[in-house]
């Protein structure tokens, strides 16, 4: 598949400022609650000398920036917390905090750790041209060959028809209709380790990330159009926003492919992505971190905001009593990884993402590499038939034991 002309986005970050006061459905009317600046801008400037210079300070030095972040993070929670009246609000920011700290410690141990690049190559001029778009655009498109999809169809044959035996019985949760554990999803692995090595895949991924990566994740996924966990779930709305389900990941360390084992056409859930769009939130690094996890508060078992926001899916802004926390937030703080679906229908944010969005459209083993933390993207939005993919993680080789627990919460 050819990329168009990128579209160029203007600074998307008033827009969606202006679009959470004005959606109607986040218009709370209550005044957010404030951090303090110094420690807000110390934070922010810390955490990103770490991601850039990290891997080459000596241990004394990395320690002390990792322990000022740490120190800037609990101050700017506590100073929230104080202003925090309600049991459901200071929960909300105990949880977000918790979820903030696993993911700075686990980005602090990723930014420090020395770049690995043996066996590299980038000899071929195609994977040289991939391995700039991906650096420009943090994605490029491919194409396994026939004979690779004919055994990979024919591995997933098994499962094809277990998952539909479960759309047509009305099974449709994501666990009915996909796989990422066992002996069939280790043979696809192997075969896509094989195909994306041949292809120069693997060196394209580890020319971007740094470090030597594989597959070290799969998970085979089935697309329905019963499946309706995608539709938008705020009500009042006149129509819902083009821009449903438009995401970004949470994790940094594992860039992504989607590969198509089916035939995929704009009707049947072509993934969807928006180069340029992740540069023009321009999101302060608190900011983005807040967004990559806010999703998570109020889903553990445990939590006491379970019932209290009562979720559909991982569409937190279903719940209004979730808003009501997300718009406490400072601005400055405010952003949501999962935005598709807040996005105000009619809205300029809603035409600038729309005009931008390149659609992945082709035949069976059609697929893309990209960095699913900084290019926003959706997929699996289905109007009619079926769709067939793999969902493929990549990893640092000598990372992996260490993010196989991301990677298992990614894949489910």
């Amino acid at each position: 598949m050819a990329d168009k002309e990128l579209v160029k986005m203007q600074v998307l970050k008033p827009l969606m400022e202006i679009g959470y006061r004005d959606h109607p459905a986040f218009g709370f009317h209550v005044p957010s609650w404030s951090v303090p600046d110094d420690q807000l801008a110390t934070f922010n400037a810390t955490y990103a000398a770490v991601r850039q210079i990290g891997a080459s300070l000596n241990g004394n030095s990395l320690t002390a920036l990792r322990r000022e972040c740490r120190h800037s993070l609990a101050g700017i929670f506590s100073h929230m917390l104080a202003q925090a009246k309600e049991e459901p609000e200071k929960s909300f920011l105990t949880e977000l905090q918790g979820e903030c700290v696993r993911l700075l410690e686990e980005e602090l141990v990723w930014y420090a750790r020395q770049p690995c690049l043996h066996s590299v190559s980038l000899e071929h001029e195609s994977t040289r041209q991939a391995a700039i778009h991906m650096q420009a655009y943090r994605h490029f498109f491919g194409r396994l060959p026939g004979s690779a999809v004919e055994e990979l169809r024919g591995l997933a044959m098994k499962e094809m028809g277990q998952f539909r035996t479960n759309a047509t019985s009305g099974r449709l949760k994501r666990e009915d209709l996909s796989v990422n554990t066992g002996r069939t999803v280790r043979a696809i692995r192997g075969v896509l380790n094989r195909e994306f090595k041949a292809l120069g895949v693997l060196d394209t991924v580890s020319a971007y990330t740094g470090r030597k990566t594989s597959v070290i994740g799969v998970s085979l996924e089935l697309s329905v159009p019963q499946a309706t966990w995608w539709k938008n779930a705020i009500t009042g709305l006149e129509r819902p926003p083009r821009t449903l389900y438009a995401h970004l990941d949470e994790t940094i360390s594992c860039p992504k492919s989607i590969v198509y084992l089916s035939d995929v056409t704009e009707r049947n859930g072509p993934t969807g992505c928006y180069p340029g769009a992740y540069e023009a939130m321009q999101l302060n690094p608190l900011q983005e971190m807040i967004g990559r996890v806010v999703g998570i508060v109020g889903n553990r078992a445990d939590s006491p905001l379970k019932d209290y926001y009562a979720k559909q899916y991982h569409q937190s802004v279903n719940s209004e009593n979730f808003r009501r926390h997300f718009m406490r937030l400072p601005e400055c703080l405010r952003f949501n990884s999962h935005m598709g679906w807040d996005v105000l229908p009619g809205s300029e944010l809603e035409s600038q993402l729309a005009a931008s969005e390149r659609r992945m459209i082709g035949p069976a083993g059609t697929f893309i590499a990209f960095d699913g933390a900084r290019l926003l993207h959706r997929g699996g939005l289905m109007q009619e038939g079926e769709r067939l993919a793999l969902q493929v993680i990549f990893s640092d080789l000598t990372y992996t034991e260490r993010a196989m627990g991301k990677v298992k919460r990614m894949l489910s």
